[in-house]
């Protein structure tokens, strides 16, 4: 059974470390908000200008600080969704009132069915157990309109991005035994190409694109998807 509460604490906790003056993690905050404007905003943008017409009613599942919709959001009618207050918050100092914001669960999504022609995310779907997974991308089906499409930004365990988190975490805890954690657990990462389809073939829906490339430093994991 999901426990949004749980979910929206931990979440909120972690959103407002980001804000708070006591932030000990200063520099890695700066480094991963340079990543997201300069390298996984183009990635993004590249496939949401391919896939998702001009114009098109589209829903930012679990926004957070939406860095990377600063293009997106004066291309798409776009409707920004957190479970965090906090990321509503800071959502909004980013990008003012472009966007429609709502609070809410991804698990329970408070519209009707068919209501978007599209949906997207990044730095979500790993944090999530399997069988959530499946949950999401039900829900997420379930109020795309039939023809509607996902892309899903999804950090693999062979990504370069993944390496380096990896062996910074290792020196700081591991050597100089600080108990930091840098982002929250991804505890589903994409472990290939196939693991990665069968997410969404298992969820009902027909995969159109499956990429892993220079464009984003081989960082990420993009796989669009159709109802």
């Amino acid at each position: 059974m999901i426990n949004d509460e749980k979910i929206k604490q931990d979440w909120d906790i972690y959103w407002n470390s980001k804000a708070s003056k006591g932030n000990n993690n200063r520099l890695y905050d700066k480094v991963a908000s340079f990543y997201r404007k300069n390298i996984i905003k183009r990635i993004l943008n590249y496939h949401i200008f391919k896939y998702i017409p001009k114009g098109s009613k589209v829903l930012h599942a679990g926004c957070g600080s939406g860095q990377v919709d600063e293009d997106i959001i004066n291309y798409l009618k776009l409707t920004a969704l957190d479970i965090s207050p906090n990321a509503i918050r800071i959502y909004k100092q980013y990008n003012g009132e472009k966007a429609e914001t709502v609070l809410a669960s991804i698990f329970n999504l408070p519209f009707e069915d068919s209501s978007f022609d599209a949906i997207y995310n990044l730095g979500v779907m790993e944090h999530f157990t399997e069988t959530e997974i499946n949950l999401i991308l039900i829900e997420f089906k379930r109020v795309l309109k039939d023809g509607g499409r996902l892309v899903i930004l999804w950090p693999p365990e062979f990504g370069l991005s993944v390496f380096a988190l990896d062996c910074i975490h290792f020196v700081l805890n591991k050597i100089l035994r600080q108990s930091i954690k840098l982002h929250p657990d991804e505890i589903s990462r994409i472990k290939s190409r196939k693991h990665a389809i069968s997410f969404f073939e298992k969820s009902g829906f027909k995969v159109l694109n499956y990429y892993f490339g220079y464009m984003d430093f081989y960082t990420q994991c993009v796989i669009v998807a159709e109802k």
